[in-house]
């Protein structure tokens, strides 16, 4: 059996690699010893799951899937092993995450340095993008998401709640006046997010049990968060905001808070989405376990906005 599980190992290396030779520099041991397992295995197996010739190698299609059984063996093992270094405090290796991009560049790259300073064996790779990924081409361990569609076949984790906000700069309201209630955004400068996924030109409102939903006329589009701030602060119309993006603007005056009687309805969940897996690797759980302290629920940016 152990000659077995050694063989599984070194194929799943070289269907990686494409290449004995990298195979072998990467599991230290010969060209040629890989080449012999290799074959006993073939043998073993009675079938062919490597084709060869001078300049190149390629995986046949059988060679394919038992390439990905051998890869989950080789997981596990990790798995395992990263599971007794949780235990006693240690996570090691390449992390990679996503995460929403106004989002992360607003209170998470600040947080993933504390991340790091706790956890020094840990190399993060952050991507910020707005787009939904998919992360098992992409390799990525965890999404951090404004979202609430998920792809198929991940767990999400929710950390808490997004809320909005509609405001205005002090310039707008100057030259176009205060909207007393929903219906008379009809009649005023709007921003909304809009991508190729998702657009919001529905704003929902709730007062005393009364719900309203307002469709804008938006003389602006942006597919960015922190791009409609700042286009909000400039003055170029009225926003239905994020939260997370406004711990400072009302209390500075860039912004005015509108329409203070009635609730802005919609709220996005802020998720971890991960793989499904039979078991989480530990570095998974511990960022996600950190991110959940370090937001708080409800969000430590929401605790002065709603009272």
């Amino acid at each position: 059996m152990l000659d077995n599980l050694h063989q599984m190992v070194i194929f799943a290396t070289v269907a990686n690699e494409l290449n004995f030779t990298r195979a072998a520099e990467k599991l230290g041991i010969s060209k040629s010893h890989v080449s012999k397992q290799i074959k006993a295995l073939e043998t073993r197996l009675d079938c062919q799951l490597v084709q060869r010739n001078n300049r190149s190698v390629s995986i046949t299609e059988l060679g394919q899937q038992y390439a990905e059984y051998s890869q989950k063996l080789i997981d596990t093992a990790y798995e395992a092993d990263a599971l007794l270094d949780a235990h006693h405090g240690r996570i090691s290796g390449v992390f990679k995450v996503g995460i929403a991009q106004s989002f992360g560049n607003r209170h998470i790259i600040h947080a993933l340095a504390d991340f790091q300073a706790q956890f020094p064996e840990v190399e993060l790779d952050v991507s910020l993008f707005d787009h939904k990924p998919k992360l098992l081409e992409d390799g990525l361990d965890c999404w951090i998401a404004i979202h609430d569609n998920i792809p198929e076949g991940m767990v999400a984790r929710k950390i808490a709640d997004c809320r909005f906000i509609v405001a205005a700069a002090p310039s707008y309201i100057e030259q176009h006046g205060l909207p007393s209630r929903p219906a008379d955004l009809a009649q005023h400068k709007c921003i909304a997010y809009q991508s190729n996924e998702r657009k919001f030109n529905e704003w929902e409102f709730t007062r005393d049990g009364v719900h309203q939903v307002v469709k804008i006329q938006s003389i602006f589009k942006i597919d960015n968060a922190s791009a409609i701030l700042d286009a909000t602060k400039a003055g170029a119309g009225i926003s239905y905001l994020a939260s997370y993006l406004l711990e400072d603007e009302f209390e500075n005056g860039s912004l005015v808070r509108l329409l203070t009687e009635w609730k802005a309805d919609m709220v996005l969940p802020i998720y971890a989405v991960y793989p499904r897996r039979q078991h989480l690797p530990p570095k998974v759980r511990t960022f996600i376990d950190f991110l959940s302290q370090q937001v708080g629920n409800p969000p430590h940016w929401d605790k002065k906005l709603f009272l």
